[in-house]
């Protein structure tokens, strides 16, 4: 028996059952992580995926392929998460939240371009600016608490290069940040500040429960006050109708 116990601790303890249980520790994590990885996915990855897919064609093991080098992330209310002029390393895609991309002026005013909520993506123009190091253009802070999909940079490359769609997905997305910053400029110098205002309203259902109404304000180019007045008088002639 003694021989017997002696044997079997030195099978406990060899080098070779060592490895063994250390690359079993490896998978067993893995595992793990890839669980919690699809346990996430019908909630943020899903919605990441058909909006992809809105633009391009893409088999499942393409989409897992991007999806795997990709990571869900959170912010808080409050939390800023572009800075204006400075480089960036990710884009994002919102699954759930609401921000506001703005600048802010020499003489201390804050003027906001556009709000980004679910289904959007977030760059901050910063992702096309490869010629002055991808600094963003405008800085980004979250109005609600956000969740997000982290696209970074080196992950676009590799889609771009790897996968068949990828170039084709990535010229849409640039074309489509060019098209709405086009329509806003048309917006802001042709249209009424009802007709604006109608407008933000049918881009984000329910916007004026979400957001403070001085930033609605702020982007329309008027005070609180014109806005709420504004909004007084749309509900004056509705109910004459």
């Amino acid at each position: 028996m003694k021989a017997h116990f002696h044997n079997v601790k030195g099978l406990i303890y060899s080098p070779d059952l060592g490895l063994f249980l250390f690359q079993s520790i490896l998978r067993l994590s893995r595992n793990i992580s890839i669980y919690f990885f699809y346990l996430i996915m019908p909630n943020h990855f899903e919605m990441f995926n058909r909006f992809i897919t809105s633009h391009v064609e893409m088999s499942e093991a393409e989409l897992a392929d991007f999806n795997e080098k990709c990571e869900v992330v959170e912010f808080l209310k409050g939390e800023l998460i572009m800075k204006e002029g400075e480089p960036q390393q990710s884009m994002y895609f919102i699954t759930k939240g609401i921000v506001k991309n703005y600048i802010e002026t020499e003489t201390g005013e804050t003027k906001i371009y556009n709000f980004r909520a679910e289904g959007m993506q977030l760059t901050g123009y910063a992702v096309y600016n490869y010629k002055d190091n991808f600094k963003a253009l405008v800085n980004i802070k979250c109005v609600e608490d956000c969740t997000m999909v982290q696209i970074p940079f080196t992950v676009i490359k590799y889609v771009t290069e790897h996968i068949k769609s990828g170039e084709r997905l990535g010229r849409h997305m640039a074309e489509g940040h060019v098209v709405e910053m086009v329509n806003y400029i048309i917006e802001r110098d042709s249209m009424p500040i009802i007709d604006r205002y109608n407008s933000l309203e049918e881009k984000y259902p329910n916007i004026h429960n979400r957001i403070p109404q001085r930033l609605i304000a702020s982007y329309l180019g008027i005070t609180p006050v014109h806005l709420s007045n504004l909004k007084k008088s749309r509900r004056d002639s509705n109910d004459k109708k």
